[in-house]
């Protein structure tokens, strides 16, 4: 009576171990496995979005989802109402619209301004006047959560 059970328990010790030696097989083939691809915000921050297009849109959740809290704007009584209530690090908006929140930015709040250049032209003179400039279809998430964060850390 005590052979069958010994050897039961052996034959069970031995099929649970073979499983065991298997797990995670799928992650060491050559091209396979898991990507992990998700963006944090080490320095999360509250970010002021002015923006009127699909893309922005996808940048916001995008922002929002790699933990900065995140406000949308899509005018420009919007943009100004949100400016004189003030209390954001960062203001996204185009480089057409750097007078609009210049001026009530000043005014209200120390909020880093990031403007968002949509052409050749643009670009070169937003870095003659701003340190970093954002080129809308240039850069993808990673190089917006890059310039949030520089101008977040610089502020500490």
């Amino acid at each position: 009576m005590k052979t069958p059970a010994v050897f039961f328990l052996v034959l069970l010790t031995i099929v649970f171990s073979l499983d065991s030696m298997a797990c995670g097989e799928s992650l060491h083939r050559v091209g396979k496995g898991v990507a992990y691809r998700v963006y944090t915000a080490p320095l999360p921050g509250s970010v002021l979005i002015y923006a009127q297009t699909e893309g922005s849109k996808q940048l916001a959740k995008a922002l929002a989802k790699a933990g900065h809290g995140v406000r949308l704007v899509s005018s420009n009584a919007e943009l100004e109402s949100e400016l004189t209530k003030g209390g954001y690090d960062i203001v996204i908006a185009p480089y057409s619209e750097r007078e609009t929140v210049e001026s009530k930015k000043a005014k209200t709040s120390s909020s880093t301004y990031l403007p968002v250049a949509f052409n050749n032209q643009e670009e070169k003179l937003a870095k003659q006047s701003y340190g970093r400039v954002l080129v809308a279809q240039k850069h993808e998430i990673k190089h917006y959560l890059r310039a949030i964060h520089k101008a977040l850390k610089s502020r500490t």
